[in-house]
Protein backbone atom coordinates (compact mmCIF):
# COMPACT_ATOMS: atom_id res chain seq x y z
CA UNK A 1 0.00 0.00 0.00
CA UNK A 2 2.02 3.09 -0.96
CA UNK A 3 -0.08 6.39 -0.30
CA UNK A 4 2.84 8.37 -0.09
CA UNK A 5 1.72 10.96 -2.80
CA UNK A 6 -1.65 11.69 -0.76
CA UNK A 7 -1.68 12.44 3.31
CA UNK A 8 -4.83 11.63 5.25
CA UNK A 9 -7.17 14.12 5.97
CA UNK A 10 -10.17 14.99 8.63
CA UNK A 11 -12.86 16.39 6.80
CA UNK A 12 -15.14 18.29 9.02
CA UNK A 13 -18.45 19.58 7.91
CA UNK A 14 -18.78 23.43 7.87
CA UNK A 15 -20.34 25.01 10.95
CA UNK A 16 -23.78 24.88 10.73
CA UNK A 17 -25.46 28.78 9.87
CA UNK A 18 -27.17 28.65 12.87
CA UNK A 19 -24.84 27.18 15.59
CA UNK A 20 -25.25 29.64 18.01
CA UNK A 21 -25.04 27.56 21.72
CA UNK A 22 -25.29 29.45 24.63
CA UNK A 23 -23.88 29.30 27.51
CA UNK A 24 -19.97 29.28 29.83
CA UNK A 25 -17.18 27.98 27.54
CA UNK A 26 -17.48 24.14 28.74
CA UNK A 27 -21.24 23.92 27.36
CA UNK A 28 -20.62 25.67 24.33
CA UNK A 29 -16.94 23.86 23.46
CA UNK A 30 -19.59 20.69 24.27
CA UNK A 31 -22.14 21.56 21.86
CA UNK A 32 -19.40 22.65 19.02
CA UNK A 33 -18.01 19.02 19.16
CA UNK A 34 -21.15 17.86 19.48
CA UNK A 35 -22.74 19.20 16.25
CA UNK A 36 -19.33 19.91 14.40
CA UNK A 37 -16.53 17.32 14.80
CA UNK A 38 -18.33 14.22 15.73
CA UNK A 39 -20.27 14.79 12.04
CA UNK A 40 -16.27 14.46 10.46
CA UNK A 41 -14.70 12.04 8.60
CA UNK A 42 -11.23 11.11 8.13
CA UNK A 43 -10.14 10.63 4.76
CA UNK A 44 -6.89 7.73 3.85
CA UNK A 45 -6.42 8.22 0.16
CA UNK A 46 -6.38 4.20 -1.49
CA UNK A 47 -7.46 2.91 1.42
CA UNK A 48 -10.58 1.11 -0.14
CA UNK A 49 -7.79 -0.36 -2.66
CA UNK A 50 -6.88 -2.97 0.23
CA UNK A 51 -8.28 -6.48 -1.15
CA UNK A 52 -10.33 -8.44 1.94
CA UNK A 53 -7.61 -10.81 1.60
CA UNK A 54 -5.26 -8.15 2.28
CA UNK A 55 -7.52 -7.53 5.39
CA UNK A 56 -7.92 -11.37 6.13
CA UNK A 57 -3.47 -11.61 6.17
CA UNK A 58 -3.07 -8.37 8.24
CA UNK A 59 -6.02 -10.17 10.74
CA UNK A 60 -3.65 -13.57 10.90
CA UNK A 61 -0.53 -11.83 11.16
CA UNK A 62 -1.85 -9.67 14.18
CA UNK A 63 -3.61 -12.89 15.79
CA UNK A 64 0.15 -15.27 14.91
CA UNK A 65 1.78 -12.04 16.75
CA UNK A 66 -0.95 -12.23 19.95
CA UNK A 67 0.58 -15.55 19.75
CA UNK A 68 3.99 -14.92 19.50
CA UNK A 69 3.49 -12.16 23.07
CA UNK A 70 1.98 -15.39 24.56
CA UNK A 71 4.95 -16.98 23.65
CA UNK A 72 7.30 -14.58 25.24
CA UNK A 73 5.80 -13.93 27.82
CA UNK A 74 5.71 -18.10 28.80
CA UNK A 75 9.53 -17.39 28.42
CA UNK A 76 9.28 -14.90 30.68
CA UNK A 77 8.06 -16.87 33.42
CA UNK A 78 10.38 -19.81 32.63
CA UNK A 79 13.27 -17.14 33.42
CA UNK A 80 11.26 -15.86 36.06
CA UNK A 81 11.24 -19.27 37.71
CA UNK A 82 14.84 -20.24 36.61
CA UNK A 83 16.05 -16.91 38.26
CA UNK A 84 14.45 -17.92 41.32
CA UNK A 85 15.76 -21.24 41.07
CA UNK A 86 19.19 -20.10 40.97
CA UNK A 87 19.01 -17.44 43.46
CA UNK A 88 18.10 -20.63 45.90
CA UNK A 89 21.08 -22.69 44.30
CA UNK A 90 23.04 -19.51 45.36
CA UNK A 91 21.97 -19.69 48.60
CA UNK A 92 22.47 -23.16 49.25
CA UNK A 93 26.33 -22.28 48.20
CA UNK A 94 26.43 -19.54 50.23
CA UNK A 95 26.00 -22.03 53.16
CA UNK A 96 28.18 -24.27 51.87
CA UNK A 97 30.85 -21.48 51.48
CA UNK A 98 30.29 -20.19 55.12
CA UNK A 99 30.75 -24.08 56.61
CA UNK A 100 33.62 -23.88 54.39
CA UNK A 101 34.97 -21.01 55.82
CA UNK A 102 34.84 -22.54 59.47
CA UNK A 103 36.79 -25.20 58.05
CA UNK A 104 40.03 -25.55 60.31
CA UNK A 105 43.14 -24.38 58.63
CA UNK A 106 45.60 -27.25 58.61
CA UNK A 107 49.70 -26.07 57.84
CA UNK A 108 51.97 -29.30 57.78
CA UNK A 109 55.72 -29.68 57.30
CA UNK A 110 57.36 -32.86 57.23
CA UNK A 111 60.56 -34.48 57.00
CA UNK A 112 62.85 -37.03 57.96
CA UNK A 113 66.17 -36.42 60.09
CA UNK A 114 69.17 -39.42 60.22
CA UNK A 115 70.24 -40.79 63.31
CA UNK A 116 72.92 -42.59 65.34
CA UNK A 117 72.62 -45.71 67.71
CA UNK A 118 72.81 -44.00 71.29
CA UNK A 119 71.81 -40.55 72.53
CA UNK A 120 71.68 -37.71 70.68
CA UNK A 121 69.72 -34.32 70.03
CA UNK A 122 68.27 -33.31 66.40
CA UNK A 123 67.59 -29.96 65.73
CA UNK A 124 64.80 -29.70 62.98
CA UNK A 125 64.26 -26.91 60.72
CA UNK A 126 61.44 -25.66 58.21
CA UNK A 127 59.75 -22.70 56.22
CA UNK A 128 57.63 -20.74 59.00
CA UNK A 129 54.18 -21.88 60.86
CA UNK A 130 51.70 -19.57 61.51
CA UNK A 131 52.89 -20.15 65.43
CA UNK A 132 54.69 -22.06 68.00
CA UNK A 133 52.08 -23.61 69.02
CA UNK A 134 51.61 -27.38 66.69
CA UNK A 135 51.84 -30.77 67.28
CA UNK A 136 54.71 -33.22 66.20
CA UNK A 137 54.56 -36.33 65.39
CA UNK A 138 57.67 -38.75 65.53
CA UNK A 139 58.42 -41.98 63.52
CA UNK A 140 61.23 -44.11 63.92
CA UNK A 141 62.52 -45.75 60.42
CA UNK A 142 64.97 -48.44 59.96
CA UNK A 143 65.24 -52.05 59.20
CA UNK A 144 64.39 -53.91 62.42
CA UNK A 145 62.43 -57.24 62.54
CA UNK A 146 60.94 -56.63 65.49
CA UNK A 147 60.50 -53.24 67.06
CA UNK A 148 63.10 -51.08 68.80
CA UNK A 149 63.30 -49.89 72.19
CA UNK A 150 64.43 -45.99 71.74
CA UNK A 151 63.08 -43.05 73.38
CA UNK A 152 62.40 -39.75 71.12
CA UNK A 153 61.56 -36.77 73.37
CA UNK A 154 60.16 -33.24 71.72
CA UNK A 155 61.71 -30.66 73.95
CA UNK A 156 59.31 -28.11 74.59
CA UNK A 157 61.75 -25.27 75.26
CA UNK A 158 63.33 -24.90 71.96
CA UNK A 159 59.76 -25.36 70.01
CA UNK A 160 59.74 -22.09 67.38
CA UNK A 161 57.67 -21.22 64.65
CA UNK A 162 60.40 -22.51 62.36
CA UNK A 163 61.88 -25.81 64.17
CA UNK A 164 62.15 -27.67 67.14
CA UNK A 165 64.48 -30.42 68.96
CA UNK A 166 64.10 -33.89 69.05
CA UNK A 167 66.06 -35.52 72.12
CA UNK A 168 66.73 -39.29 70.97
CA UNK A 169 67.73 -42.04 73.90
CA UNK A 170 69.06 -45.45 73.81
CA UNK A 171 68.36 -45.38 70.03
CA UNK A 172 68.77 -48.67 68.86
CA UNK A 173 71.32 -49.20 65.73
CA UNK A 174 68.18 -51.09 64.14
CA UNK A 175 66.74 -47.44 64.13
CA UNK A 176 68.63 -45.22 61.17
CA UNK A 177 66.16 -42.44 60.87
CA UNK A 178 63.37 -40.53 62.60
CA UNK A 179 60.32 -39.37 60.08
CA UNK A 180 58.88 -36.25 61.82
CA UNK A 181 55.92 -34.26 61.02
CA UNK A 182 54.73 -30.79 62.11
CA UNK A 183 50.81 -29.85 62.14
CA UNK A 184 49.73 -26.32 62.85
CA UNK A 185 45.18 -26.03 63.28
CA UNK A 186 44.10 -22.66 62.88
Amino acid sequence: MDNQDSNPQIIIPNVPDDFCPAGDWRTIFQAFIDVVLANGTVDIPDLSNISPEAIAQIETDVANLQLDVIGINQNIDQVEADINTIEGNVTALTGRVTTLENIPVVTVRTGTVSVAAGDSTKNITFSALPSSTYGVVITPRGNATSAAAGKYILDDSNQTTTGFTILVNDNPSTVTSLRWTAIHTE
